[in-house]
């Protein structure tokens, strides 16, 4: 998906999507990776127990925030451009597996220069999901770039707010100095 994203979207849309298996092989598998690679960066700054937690709020907001993604997503196409919700579904768990991958080794490292290169490279998920739209040819090009801008933005910033809110919620500082 990084490195060639059109040949893994001809093979996804190839197959048949069943949806818990996708979820449970490959989106869950690396959400834990990350959560797990974050934990361990953490305890190089932080005690166990704050480490734990951060840990926990990137697992638990990656979820959420992706589940909140795919709802907006599958609204926006279902709704509007009458497309099959696993349409939504595979544009959304794959495009948000790799912006996720990156952001949350990204948080991980904080304001380090390895921490922010890496937020920079979860951008690179926007090419994931814009090879993914293009893949629909059956949808009129200025309703690819607003599926596109939707998309990304939902992809982008669900994950982060639910991460915000639940570092306030718990009082984690919200901001890295």
């Amino acid at each position: 998906m990084i490195f060639t994203p059109s040949e893994c979207w001809r093979e996804i849309q190839n197959k048949r999507t069943d949806t818990k298996a996708t979820i449970r092989n490959y989106f869950v598998p690396i959400i834990s990776l990350c959560s797990i690679l974050y934990f361990f960066i953490n305890l190089l700054n932080n005690t166990f127990s704050q480490a734990l937690g951060l840990a926990a709020i990137n697992y638990v907001s990656s979820i959420v925030g992706t589940w909140l993604a795919h709802w907006l997503i599958r609204e926006f196409l279902c709704n509007k451009l009458n497309c099959n919700a696993t349409t939504a579904f595979n544009l959304t768990l794959y495009s948000a597996s790799v912006f996720l991958l990156f952001h949350s080794l990204g948080s991980a490292f904080g304001n380090l220069f390895i921490g922010q290169l890496l937020t920079f490279c979860s951008y690179i998920f926007i090419r994931t999901l814009y090879n993914g739209i293009n893949t629909l040819i059956n949808m009129p090009a200025n309703q690819k770039t607003n599926t596109l801008i939707i998309a990304s933005l939902s992809i982008i910033c669900f994950p982060i707010i639910i991460s915000k809110l639940l570092m306030i919620i718990f009082r984690i500082s919200v901001i890295n100095i």
